[in-house]
């Protein structure tokens, strides 16, 4: 959604070079300064499985105790038997 406002937005941005020649760039560059610190609070993924529940989307960030190591990776996924084709 940020990304549709930010294409939608944009082309006004060139009209802050009538305040300011570096005006425009300089609010480009803040933002993507921002948005490279804040990526850095985004928890690591690399070798976890894919989310299939809300409930995993929300634990991704936490620590893992011991014991959800030993559970099933299989014990959460279920099929869709209603569908059909």
């Amino acid at each position: 959604m940020m990304c549709r406002v930010g294409s939608v937005v944009a082309p006004f941005c060139v009209y802050l070079a009538d305040i300011w020649q570096f005006l425009p760039q300089l609010i480009v560059g803040i933002l993507a300064f921002i948005i490279g610190v804040l990526t850095l609070w985004l928890p690591e993924t690399l070798g976890e499985p894919l989310t299939s529940t809300m409930e995993e989307a929300e634990a991704l960030g936490r620590k893992k105790n011991p014991e959800e190591d030993k559970k099933d990776p299989e014990e959460g996924m279920e099929m869709n038997l209603n569908q059909s084709n």
